[in-house]
């Protein structure tokens, strides 16, 4: 199978370049590495794939793109975080919107069986939960409102295509970082001495969702060829709890929880995916334990150096 996967080189593209570098597909990979500003993460099968330096901002970088058909066109680059997207609305709106009509441009120039578009929790806003695909949207933050334009665009663009509106990714290659996630920011702030975990409102919630569970998913795309389907557990989590697994990760004491009142920007309290589309397609739905994920997303952020603490 040739597969074209734009954003390849960051957090979710990496693991899904290497699972299907591992499976033996030729696999192209589009990224800017504005994110990693590295191939570090897929180093280890950099010799199995072809690598672009390219932005999907600018038609002419993807026009470097080699000559199709491709069976697959994964499209995974994007401007990534509400809070970066309220500083700067003008990123999201080119790289989510408008580069996802380039990207669209791009597979039917070399041809494409099946567009996949990873799209975002985010895009429902402050709905009731769980969050159902036929529900309603309410995107409120410039990057929200992108990832759910991105969408309205490969539904109108006459491909195949599946789209997934992913939960609360963690796992293994996601590191820290300004708007990065909140499991490795928070595995990080604890190596700081005396490190706080920061909550933002006692009754936050999230549905995270492991990294390995996510890439099954998006391995067997063609399931959900012509819809759009959530993929995350369908467990809500409080942020004070994922917190206190944490500390409990590292054998550390739970007064080192600092509750915060809420973001200004952030009016989603609850977040939580429904998952009955997604188990009727795929008769699964993501199942790793929060407690297993963190423990394996706490030992890569210490082995990739990014944190010098063990877990206990």
């Amino acid at each position: 199978m040739r597969v074209v996967v734009t954003g390849g080189a960051g957090f979710i593209g990496s693991n899904l370049v290497r699972a299907l570098a591992t499976q033996g597909h030729r696999v192209v990979v589009v990224d800017n590495l504005a994110s990693t500003w590295s191939l570090r993460l897929i180093e280890d099968v950099a010799k199995d794939i072809e690598f672009v330096h390219g932005d999907i901002r600018l038609p002419d970088d993807l026009g470097r793109v080699p000559g199709g058909p491709f069976d697959r066109v994964y499209h995974l680059a994007a401007s990534f975080a509400n809070e970066l997207s309220i500083e700067f609305p003008e990123i999201d709106t080119h790289s989510n919107a408008e580069g996802t009509a380039n990207v669209l441009a791009m597979a039917r120039r070399v041809g494409c069986g099946l567009f996949v578009y990873t799209g975002s929790s985010s895009s429902y806003g402050d709905v009731p939960v769980p969050f159902r695909e036929e529900g309603p949207t309410r995107p409120y933050t410039p990057y929200a409102k992108s990832k759910y334009e991105g969408e309205r665009c490969v539904l109108a663009s006459g491909l195949p295509c599946a789209i997934f509106r992913l939960f609360n990714v963690y796992g293994p290659g996601d590191p820290p970082g300004r708007f990065r996630n909140a499991v490795p920011n928070m595995i990080r702030a604890l190596d700081d001495e005396g490190g706080r975990l920061r909550i933002f409102g006692r009754e936050a919630t999230r549905d995270f969702t492991y990294i390995d569970d996510v890439i099954r998913v998006l391995l067997e795309a063609p399931r959900a060829a012509g819809h759009v389907v959530n993929v995350g557990t369908g467990v809500e989590t409080r942020i004070v709890d994922l917190a206190a697994r944490i500390l409990a990760l590292f054998g550390l004491p739970q007064d080192r929880v600092v509750l915060e009142e809420p973001r200004s920007w952030d009016r989603v309290v609850r977040r939580c995916a429904s998952v009955d589309r997604l188990h009727e397609l795929f008769g699964r739905v993501p199942a790793t334990p929060l407690a297993e994920g963190l423990g394996a997303a706490a030992a890569w952020l210490h082995a990739a150096g990014y944190v010098r603490r063990k877990p206990a």
